[in-house]
């Protein structure tokens, strides 16, 4: 099929890349925990996680119930994992057999119930345990110890774990040591009344490559499966899974003193030659790439976003290039690092990543 317009491939020959080395960083009974929320990091979560089956992953984690039954909708019967299961959605989430994560009183006593009122028992769960990262999660103190005993024989608990709230910052660092004592105290504490089938697990991608002796009995990565770990030295280990391109479909003249785009945000100091791409917010590269913040690839040059960016349509300044109309622009992967535009633009790979349109074609290289 010829491509005409902006695509994003996928390339699974790096994903598997990446999965091998972050392997290679662990112990061979650690478990391994796909994050792939968002469609997979604004990928193709079906695609994704069909290769990672294939490479002998066996259990997922995704966001929302909604997400996990996409996944059962596509024929995926592995274990999910869901990270923000609400309790009005508790029967779905139920009916297709997805492992909700607990992480307060009030969701833990209303699964009691909900399981207990249909007599299911060894239901498959998670519990979180805020240790510092205070996004969510439930705190040591105020935990009910009892909800592990036998009392609830509904649950079956798979795993107690934890997120890191910096662990990309350098070693030694302060926080993320008294994040990790903190989960020392719950392992403890809880080991005395529960033995999780799983075990216990803190570790993001970025815990990986900066406290491997802290993995645990399993460990999360998300970011990092796509080839990004929040650290230019461990980007450099691994490979982007996406790039992003997008076609010249015209070549403006303009002269010096003109000015580009919506607002008149940029005036030319010279003629220039700008080229126009078929891509703009409503695909999510948002305003703040442009304006000269970051620099594409073409042809092997790097090339200036000039202007506001439209809601359909990117401006660059082509003048000291060499390209045509018809000819392809990277806007990022592996020639022009998400993790470093992002950056550029006062974003994270994240946000790029997560926001891309769907009207932009996915095109998956095996």
């Amino acid at each position: 099929m010829e491509i005409s317009g902006p695509y994003l491939t996928i390339n699974l020959k790096n994903l598997e890349h990446n999965l091998n080395l972050l392997r290679s960083k662990l112990k061979k009974t650690t478990e391994v925990i796909p994050v792939i929320k968002a469609d997979g990091y604004g990928s193709n979560a079906i695609v994704i996680t069909k290769k990672l089956i294939s490479l002998g992953i066996k259990r997922f984690a995704v966001a929302s119930t909604k997400e996990g039954v996409e996944l059962r909708n596509a024929g995926i019967k592995n274990p999910i994992m869901i990270f923000y299961p609400y309790i009005k959605n508790f029967k779905l989430l139920f009916e297709n057999k997805l492992e909700p994560v607990l992480y307060s009183n009030t969701l833990i006593n209303a699964a009691i119930k909900y399981l207990s009122d249909l007599k299911i028992t060894n239901y498959p769960v998670h519990i979180k345990f805020n240790t510092g990262l205070n996004r969510i999660g439930l705190s040591i103190n105020e935990f009910d110890l009892s909800n592990l005993t036998p009392k609830s024989k509904c649950f079956k608990i798979l795993s107690i774990y934890s997120h890191l709230s910096a662990s990309e910052n350098p070693r030694p660092c302060k926080y993320t040591s008294s994040q990790i004592s903190e989960f020392e105290k719950i392992k403890k504490i809880t080991s005395e009344i529960v033995k999780p089938e799983i075990g216990f697990h803190i570790l993001n991608t970025s815990g990986i490559f900066n406290y491997p002796e802290k993995q645990y009995d399993a460990i999360r990565s998300g970011i990092g499966l796509y080839g990004y770990a929040n650290c230019k030295s461990w980007d450099s280990e691994l490979k982007p899974v996406l790039t992003l391109k997008a076609p010249i479909i015209q070549i403006l003249k303009i002269k010096k003193g003109e000015s580009v785009g919506y607002n008149n945000a940029w005036a030319s100091k010279r003629n220039t030659a700008i080229a126009i791409l078929p891509l703009g917010h409503a695909d999510g590269i948002t305003r703040s790439f442009g304006n000269k913040k970051i620099k594409v690839d073409i042809n092997g040059f790097k090339c200036p976003i000039i202007g506001n960016i439209c809601m359909d349509i990117i401006m660059i300044d082509v003048t000291n290039s060499k390209c045509k109309e018809g000819d392809f622009v990277t806007i990022f992967g592996e020639s022009n690092s998400a993790s470093f535009i992002s950056e550029q633009a006062g974003t994270v790979s994240y946000e790029l990543l997560t926001g891309l349109s769907q009207r932009i074609l996915r095109k998956i290289i095996e």
